[in-house]
């Protein structure tokens, strides 16, 4: 699979060098998608490829020292009206926020869905495996370990 990716990545390099950082993405995010969502991603401009980036394009952005001071400092910005200066910061936590959970849901809906209608028959994924595992408990602990698995599985994806 490797392999197979890394080739498509070096004749999409060949066919459009300026949008290396997008091949290179795609590269890299190919292999985690597949073995924890069971997801296999298209040569260019994959969209679930485009939602993990964005998300931790902008994750990345968000989570510097800087910010964090300055939002422990000043709790209240998060509370500034949206035309007041400095809400820059309030909007670019909601659309982090807002990209996190797009990275979070969408590849495990994907997943779920593709369970459903057992087109993952040839090929198994971690989160595919664990869902059928939660199938056998209990009614009360089943939102608890899905949700244990959605964020297991999209810290393996930040984490590839």
């Amino acid at each position: 699979m490797q392999i197979k990716r890394a080739r498509e990545m070096i004749v999409n390099m060949i066919d459009d060098p300026q949008r290396y950082h997008s091949h290179f993405a795609t590269f890299t995010s190919s292999t985690g998608m597949s073995i924890i969502y069971g997801y296999e991603t298209s040569s260019r401009d994959d969209p679930l490829v485009q939602v993990v980036t964005k998300a931790v394009e902008l994750g990345i952005a968000m989570m510097t020292p800087e910010r964090a001071m300055l939002l422990k400092t000043f709790p209240s910005l998060l509370k500034l009206p949206d035309w007041c200066w400095g809400s820059s910061i309030k909007h670019d936590a909601q659309a982090s926020t807002h990209h996190m959970n797009e990275m979070e849901n969408l590849p495990f809906q994907y997943a779920k869905q593709h369970m459903v209608d057992n087109s993952l028959l040839d090929q198994s994924s971690m989160v595919a495996e664990n869902l059928q595992r939660i199938e056998k408990q209990d009614e009360v602990s089943k939102p608890m370990l899905e949700t244990a698995l959605k964020d297991t599985a999209v810290t393996a994806l930040i984490g590839e």
